[in-house]
């Protein structure tokens, strides 16, 4: 095993096997209640499920030391990132046990206070929380807070994406954090043998320039004696320390698992020889310390919490249907109210009033009277960024190039130079990352800014865009928000190669608790821009690439906002409405003039929450609608737009919708473009085909 060789502190029968590391009574009496209240409520909860009192369970008995040993040895400054079976790292760190009762009950996380309890909740998708301790653990080092962040995984997550990007951006950014590996040998039934081909997970460490340790995960003393170790180096800024404890789950990997279907019982009866609970008490008694009468009083107290616990989440009757729909946003959109009293009227319920400080409500456009400046989108985005970056020195601005090169559009170009490395960083390529350190930065009280080099690069960071980035408000019930704006460029017409002509909105409008934005004129780019940079919601900012440097108007020069989820009517007509968004604009306005008709053109600007009410009033004032977009046309904002009309305006419409869109197949190549690209020409063929119906 060479460097790696296991650090253990005491044996299965308690013995030292090197030298006392001078441990405190009380900090060994504590660990074993701690151990102890850890398994009992396990056990209560494992009754709980298989009675149906609670949903389905991952157990955590065996892997005691691990969470309580590393727990113990945290400040209470430090934060954690959990997993899903942190439940010992979680109580002992303060965490009501009614929070995490609720939460495997499946209820809404309205005790969870992340700040307070300086725990993240239960993270599903694996691997993917280690971005957001790496991004948490990047702002409180530039804050100089010396907070400490912990992440926990297991060895199955090794495998992941994400436990990649994690790594790699601590490493480079020296970040203070430690990685625990709980490594009990099977990702639900998957040998650690058939997981990784490396002897062992603590050396995945090196190549990413920091240091791993490899420690009996059966040795409280041991995992304890790490886990300060590692804290201590974080806090002195010597970067982050990777942690395999080999430990062993006793149980399955969760309720619906069927463990005999991959290992054996000797196994895991050979495992539970080294139980660490039983290892500390045998240390106790070699030490004369052990009273048999604190295991009884620790199970008496352990089972009194519990039913207390249980008896409180239980008497607490359902919440109202309107807890479905509340904290996806800090403001709940009207049409999603509109859904709710629809279901509670199908229900015979009551609909619920709103106050207008819990409704998502639109201002108008109202720009300053100051000096303007002749700017295309390009430069009137980058005086927007310099701005917030001046006015918010909590923004940070993160991605691919970015810094010295400006970012391959130029957006970012001088930002560097301005607000240093630190805030405008030059990041490891990987999308994932760059998203799911924003995740984590944002959830330490920063403004982070992640741009997405191209439209097309962004799937790889589509799980943290969706699982988390929009999910967390509504996850915590509103303790916590996520303010991220994930900039890119978008759309198609500038020749290049594959992935780099995408438009991948449809795929964030239908993602739940995203903010999305497309703005066609510098002035709205800066407005809207300045608008997310202050939105309590997560911002997808998609920008036309052929656009940046289109055209030219004036643009205040002094800091304002648009309205987000305000439209805006391009151009006014009385023979058809004609709704578009982002690099179609300006192609629908020339195909306007060009028919000889009056068309109303509509901007939609924000499509997601998009501008029904000035849609709907234009087509019952025209009493036809073509809606116009680059991208294909199964599913897409266009076909979004369509049937809310056919909905509340069926009988405004003198003719059947239309609608131009891309072809349902991959974008071309950049050599045969023009074949898929909509032009003038196809736009006025929609608008004849509308008014002919």
């Amino acid at each position: 095993m060479g460097r790696y060789e296991t650090l253990r502190i005491i044996d299965s029968a308690g013995e030292l096997v090197g030298e006392d590391p001078g441990l405190a009574s009380d900090t060994l009496q504590e660990m074993y209640r701690s151990m102890v209240l850890s398994r009992e409520l396990d056990r209560r909860m494992l009754a709980l499920q298989r009675q149906g009192r609670i949903g389905t369970y991952a157990m955590l008995e065996g892997q005691e030391a691990v969470q309580i040993g590393s727990a113990m040895a945290m400040e209470p400054k430090d934060f954690v990132f959990p997993s899903y079976r942190e439940h010992g790292v979680q109580i002992t760190r303060g965490l009501p046990m009614e929070a995490l009762l609720a939460y495997w009950k499946g209820l809404p996380n309205a005790g969870w206070d992340l700040d307070k309890y300086r725990t993240g909740i239960v993270t599903v998708p694996i691997a993917s929380q280690l971005p957001h301790a790496v991004g948490y653990s990047y702002v409180t080092k530039l804050r100089g807070e010396g907070t400490v962040t912990t992440v926990y995984f297991g060895d199955g997550a090794t495998s992941e994406v994400d436990f990649h990007s994690g790594m790699n951006f601590a490493g480079v950014w020296k970040t203070p954090t430690v990685f625990i590996c709980a490594n009990n040998l099977y990702a639900i039934s998957v040998p650690y043998e058939k997981q990784t081909a490396s002897e062992t997970i603590a050396q995945k460490a090196e190549a990413y320039g920091f240091e791993g340790l490899r420690v009996d995960g059966m040795d409280p003393i041991a995992v304890y004696l790490a886990t300060r170790m590692a804290t201590r180096r974080a806090r002195e800024g010597k970067g982050p320390t990777l942690i395999e404890a080999m430990t062993y789950r006793y149980g399955p990997h969760a309720t619906a698992d069927d463990d005999t279907l991959y290992r054996s019982t000797d196994e895991v009866e050979a495992w539970k020889e080294k139980d660490a609970i039983e290892r500390l008490r045998r240390h106790l008694e070699n030490r004369g310390e052990w009273d048999e009468r604190v295991g009884e009083k620790v199970a008496m107290e352990v089972t009194d919490s519990v039913d207390a616990a249980i008896t409180a989440i239980e008497a607490e009757p359902l919440p109202e249907r309107d807890s479905a729909v509340k904290h996806a946003f800090h403001k709940i959109p009207e049409h999603v109210v509109d859904q709710l009293h629809a279901m509670q009227r199908a229900h015979g319920e009551a609909e619920t009033a709103f106050s207008s400080d819990e409704i998502w409500e639109v201002g108008t456009d109202q720009l300053p009277d100051g000096p303007t400046e002749n700017w295309n989108m390009a430069e009137a985005l980058n005086a927007g960024l310099h701005q917030v970056m001046k006015s918010d020195h909590e923004t940070i601005i993160l991605g691919e190039d970015i810094g010295k090169a400006g970012g391959v559009f130029r957006i970012t170009e001088g930002l560097q130079d301005v607000f240093g490395p630190d805030r405008v960083i030059d990041s490891p390529l990987n999308e994932s990352g760059i998203v799911g350190s924003a995740v984590g930065m944002a959830l330490a009280g920063a403004r982070p800014i992640a741009e997405i080099q191209f439209e097309g690069f962004v799937y790889p960071a589509f799980d943290q865009i969706v699982s988390h980035l929009g999910r967390f408000r509504y996850r915590t019930r509103g303790n916590s928000s996520v303010p991220v704006l994930v900039r890119m460029p978008n759309g198609a017409g500038i020749g290049a190669h594959e992935h780099h002509c995408d438009s991948p909105e449809a795929y964030f409008v239908h993602a739940p608790g995203l903010v999305v934005i497309c703005p066609s004129t510098p002035t709205d780019a800066k407005g809207l821009l300045a608008a997310a940079l202050e939105s309590e919601d997560p911002v997808i900012f998609l920008e036309p690439k052929v656009l940046y440097r289109a055209g030219r108007e004036q643009v205040p020069i002094e800091h304002f906002t648009l309205p987000i989820g305000r439209a805006r009517i391009r151009k006014a007509g009385s023979d058809l409405t004609l709704v578009t968004y982002g690099g179609m604009v300006p192609v629908a306005l020339g195909a306007a003039k060009q028919s000889g008709h009056s068309v109303e053109v509509i901007d939609l600007r924000t499509l997601f929450p998009w501008d029904r009410q000035t849609v709907l009033d234009s087509v019952t004032k025209t009493g036809r609608l073509l809606l116009v977009q680059e991208p294909q046309g199964s599913a897409g904002v266009a076909a979004e737009v369509a049937a809310v009309v056919a909905e509340e305006a069926m009988y405004d419409l003198v003719a059947p919708i239309v609608r131009v869109t891309g072809f349902d197949v991959p974008w071309p190549q950049f050599a045969i473009e023009d074949h898929a690209l909509i032009d003038t020409d196809r736009v006025i063929m929609g608008i004849e085909d509308s008014l002919a119906g």
